[in-house]
């Protein structure tokens, strides 16, 4: 190619002075095994033996310039002039924009010297197998201060000086050519200068390639410059062999620049198969990088999320994504991002198999949160978790699907964030359901034991809320330890299904009592591992239970030393129990330490004797407090509302205290039926010493009252 242009004998001269004198030094220099450079042919060697020459000659100090703008220009140059050679055996040559004048504003401005020096290296010697890696040596010698990438711009540059300009001189002459004789002598002329049709497909390859691989050593060196990327975020990054890869880039370019020189066939053939190699290399480095680009993005946000949206992304899908394909079941609508940003979600996520008992339970939480105007930006959303996705897979997706009420997430194919789920959030396979605030903070990862054991009460499924329900009913089962040591072992070691029960009808209690344990007997209590016992408070001695009652009393009292006792959801709890102190029969029920239930004779005794009739629901999927609920819920709507008053005795108090109902439905303030006054001249009754079953009178000067409250059976003041 040298030959087409008219350089500067002094030029010239003084170029191939410097490349000669490099040239020599890189004959006598050798790598750390013995090999003479000069002697190293790489297409015989390995990647690392290459490296080892080349790493020496590169400042990694180099200080990153803008290459982007010259490469661009550049490029364009030699897409430009690659036209214009495929173009010269037409009859018309095409006429082809060079973008000569745009001016590449960028920081990285090699000088003009350096340029042609590099580009005498290329175009001023021959080029083979046994002078190939002596060439590039030569030039990254003169590019030692340079990045990577900006050596092989530069690189580019100095062959785009030659190549660009001999096929832009070569459209100048033909396109003054004006009559037809004039044109063919001078194609004529040209024939000896032009590449082969072969040898230009080969040259074309070369460039096309080159260029691919320059463009990915500047994306990899952006990379690297970006200082918010570390070797643990980014492995890949820090792996990929720039330094191979420019080298590679130098040796095409010198290929490309002997292009009509008398270069063995093989030997441009052999460069270009390597150069296939390690674009692919190069392909499968930036794939990898993008890859783990995208998972860091999606640690990030899952650590800290800048919104609700953004979670939601980086656990299910891609990171632009306009339209998240979350369905409402209740609607069959898709749900806007503008729905979605605001909400406070539930993350329910999980596979396909064994969830049901898990829907079962949310579908409590639903209904509740969804019946209170003041938990309207709650929200569950389903995120299933499936690796193979197929046919049988879709048709059990859209059968959950149908159970639910809530959103769910339609998106046929492995969550994109399945890493960070597993290796933030602990998901090992099972159902794990993650509460979430409107901001994307993690409220907790795993709320799923706590909707579990507490239902409800846990609301909103914080980790203090945990401490908060499990001390709910301390007041109670301090108490119940005291009389039966079995109650913690039942309560706390097997976390099961307890009734605790009593009352003055000890013919009602005895028949409870032998419901239950005929209960506990039944095939399908056994066969779903529902664990069940339970306790007659009736049957201990007058003493336990008098000490039981006047330690709830003290527990209530001790609440309504707070200002806002009547907000207590504790003391209502109490209030309630206190209440049936002297009932016929009341009973409740707890799974563990959370009480689910607790009621009067009626309504409890009917739920057990109708077993039969809601035996059948309890399964594997559905367990038996559910089971138990749904049934109870079904008997109180067709059992009258009971009265509800308790009595409080020894109150030291000038005036008695108003309370609210217990009652959830009611709220409404408790009547006063009646305070009585004792005398018992300078005597009362101490309920801890008892003597024979009666209450021993000990000596004091205090006053005893007795207060009763009670709420009538009036419609809003009805017990449920």
């Amino acid at each position: 190619m040298a030959n087409h242009l008219k350089k500067p004998a002094s030029l010239l001269s003084a170029a191939a002075s410097a490349v000669t004198t490099t040239a020599s030094a890189a004959v006598s220099a050798t790598d750390s095994g013995g090999l003479q450079v000069a002697q190293l042919n790489p297409f015989n060697v390995g990647d690392d033996v290459i490296s080892q020459n080349i790493i020496g000659i590169h400042d990694a100090q180099a200080v990153r310039q803008d290459v982007d703008s010259l490469f661009n220009v550049v490029s364009n140059i030699i897409r430009s002039s690659t036209n214009i050679a495929d173009s010269l055996d037409l009859k018309q040559v095409k006429s082809v924009d060079l973008v000569e004048d745009n001016v590449p504003q960028s920081a990285l401005k090699p000088s003009y010297t350096l340029l042609k020096e590099i580009a005498c290296q290329m175009t001023c010697h021959s080029f083979n197998t046994w002078n190939a890696h002596e060439s590039v040596v030569a030039i990254l010698e003169k590019l030692k201060s340079y990045t990577w990438d900006a050596k092989a711009v530069i690189a580019l540059s100095a062959f785009a000086l030659d190549y660009g300009e001999t096929w832009r001189l070569t459209l100048t002459q033909a396109s003054k050519k004006e009559n037809a004789l004039e044109l063919h002598v001078f194609r004529l002329a040209q024939e000896e200068k032009k590449p082969s049709h072969s040898n230009s497909d080969l040259i074309s390859t070369l460039v096309d390639r080159t260029l691919q691989l320059i463009n990915g050593i500047i994306t990899l060196e952006k990379f690297i410059a970006n200082k918010s990327y570390t070797p643990k975020d980014l492995p890949a990054l820090f792996k990929a062999p720039r330094d191979l890869y420019t080298y590679w880039i130098l040796l095409s370019l010198l290929a490309c620049a002997n292009q009509l020189s008398q270069l063995e066939w093989n030997i441009k053939s052999e460069v270009v198969a390597r150069l296939k190699i390690v674009l692919t290399q190069l392909n499968a480095d930036l794939d990898e990088i993008k890859r783990q680009k995208d998972l860091s993005w999606r640690f990030d946000a899952f650590r800290i999320p800048s919104g609700i949206l953004e979670l939601l992304k980086s656990l299910i899908f891609s990171k632009d994504v306009t339209q998240l394909e979350i369905i409402n079941s209740t609607t069959k609508e898709l749900v806007t991002l503008h729905e979605l940003k605001t909400k406070n979600l539930f993350l329910f996520i999980s596979g396909l198999d064994n969830i049901e008992d898990e829907i079962w339970s949310l579908k409590a939480i639903y209904n509740s949160i969804s019946n209170d105007k003041d938990k309207k930006d709650y929200k569950i959303l389903w995120v299933p978790v499936v690796e193979n996705w197929t046919n049988e897979a879709k048709e059990k997706y859209e059968h959950l699907k149908s159970l639910m009420p809530w959103y769910v997430v339609q998106y046929f194919s492995l969550i994109k964030g399945y890493k960070p789920l597993q290796e933030e959030w602990n998901y090992t396979g099972k159902p794990i359901v993650v509460a979430v605030d409107a901001r994307g903070k993690i409220i907790n990862k795993n709320a799923l034991h706590l909707i579990f054991v507490w239902g409800i009460s846990a609301f909103p499924f914080r980790i203090e809320d945990e401490e908060r329900v499990s001390q709910h009913w301390n007041w109670l089962w301090i108490e119940a330890f005291k009389i039966n040591a079995d109650i913690q072992k039942w309560v706390r070691q097997y976390n099961g299904y307890v009734f605790f029960y009593g009352g003055t009808d000890i013919t009602w209690t005895q028949r409870f009592g032998n419901l239950i344990e005929a209960m506990k007997k039944d095939p399908v209590i056994k066969q779903t591992e529902s664990y069940i016992e339970h306790f007659n408070l009736a049957k201990v001695d007058i003493t336990t239970q008098t000490k039981f009652w006047f330690n709830i009393t003290n527990s209530f009292l001790s609440k309504t030393q707070k200002v806002d006792f009547n907000l207590d959801s504790t003391l209502k709890d109490i209030q309630t129990l206190l209440s049936m102190r002297t009932e016929r029969g009341w009973a409740l029920v707890s799974k563990g330490e959370n009480v689910i239930l607790i009621d009067f004779n009626e309504v409890m005794m009917s739920v057990v004797e109708g077993f039969e009739n809601w035996r059948t629901n309890i399964s594997m999927s559905i367990s038996f407090d559910i089971a138990f609920k749904d049934y109870y819920d079904h008997v109180r709507r067709t059992v009258p509302r009971h009265c509800l008053h308790f009595q409080l005795e020894n109150i030291r108090s000038g005036v008695p205290t108003a309370f609210n109902c217990p009652d959830p439905t009611c709220g409404l303030k408790m009547e006063i039926e009646s305070v009585k006054y004792k005398c018992c001249h300078g005597m009362h009754y101490d309920e801890h010493a008892t003597e024979n079953g009666s209450l021993v009178p000990i000596a004091t000067g205090s006053l005893q009252t007795t207060n009763e409250y009670v709420t009538t059976p009036m419609s809003k003041n009805k017990f449920t």
